[in-house]
């Protein structure tokens, strides 16, 4: 089986830096380590490391100048389950108090290089899919495009920041409420393209199906698109309901994440767009130049002008 990377088309790139980080509590996003007005001694810092961008930004809000965060996987080309960690990672993870990573299997590196640590054992570790919201490993690990996920993180890094440093703890739990406070677009956006009754829709892989769910979308096919995520070639029966799906106009649009592509799915692109099926992109990694919610507003505009609802 091909290589999941060549596979999804992503360049084998190494990714070590600081985090396209969101400083939503200004409405703009930040590439550089945390830094504010009166920062605190750099030595005093809790360093915080996260494995994937966008909790990095959840967590350098809520820590202010009270962290430095660094986010492993800054760039959206890479691959977050074939990353292959560096020297410079393991040091990161070495010398960081708080690990944040997705967990469930997607970023099993993380769980190698924590264990091969020498302060494994002191460390706080936030596993988002796992310690959070409850999905374990073989279940559908993309949990960040569950509009309550990001929430239930900024508390929970409160939670942990507080016992690391408990001078702060109201100024950490003040920030965690603004920052969901700033995803109150979010929430708003979703309640507003719910549907009345389920809406049937079909997708290239799993990726959207948090938001689909908490849209009342209804996904058919889904051994199609588990597939797909696995890297595995679809069955001919799911393929063939899929495309009947299509030519018979029996869903409302088709989510394709265009990371994921093989000839099998764009087959079914093509198929969909002969069929004036509407097709939603979206993608697995944090666009360049975007925050979280930007990223998922984008997104969830494209819904919209599907489903006619502005």
């Amino acid at each position: 089986m091909e290589n999941k990377i060549m596979r999804k088309k992503w360049y084998s790139l190494l990714a070590v830096g600081c985090s396209a980080s969101l400083l939503l509590l200004s409405g703009c996003a930040d590439t550089s380590k945390t830094t504010t007005s009166a920062p605190a001694d750099t030595d005093n810092k809790i360093k915080i490391v996260a494995a994937e961008n966008f909790y990095g930004e959840v967590a350098k809000v809520v820590g202010g100048n009270r962290v430095e965060v660094t986010s492993i996987l800054d760039n959206p080309d890479v691959d977050p389950h074939d990353y292959e960690p560096t020297a410079d990672t393991s040091k990161l993870v070495n010398d960081a108090q708080v690990i944040v990573y997705n967990g469930a299997g997607y970023d099993a590196w993380m769980d190698k290089v924590i264990k091969s640590s020498s302060s494994a054992n002191s460390k706080s570790s936030i596993l988002v899919a796992e310690d959070i919201m409850g999905v374990k490993e073989g279940e559908n690990e993309h949990v960040w495009y569950d509009p309550t996920t990001m929430p239930k993180l900024a508390i929970k890094i409160a939670d942990d920041l507080s016992k690391l440093d408990p001078t702060h703890k109201e100024d950490f739990n003040q920030r965690a409420q603004s920052y969901i406070k700033s995803l109150d677009p979010l929430k708003e956006k979703v309640q507003e393209l719910k549907q009345q009754s389920a809406t049937n829709i079909d997708v290239s892989e799993p990726v959207f199906d948090y938001m689909a769910k908490a849209l009342n979308l209804k996904i058919n096919n889904s051994k199609f698109a588990r597939a797909i995520d696995e890297g595995t070639d679809p069955a001919p029966s799911d393929i063939a309901a899929l495309q009947n799906d299509l030519k018979g106009k029996k869903v409302k649009l088709l989510v394709h994440n265009t990371q994921n592509s093989t000839p099998v799915v764009d087959n079914i692109v093509n198929l969909a767009n002969s069929n004036s099926i509407p097709i939603v992109k979206v993608t697995e990694t944090e666009p360049k130049g975007k925050n979280y919610l930007q990223w998922m507003m984008d997104q969830l505009d494209d819904v919209a002008k599907v489903l006619d609802k502005k």
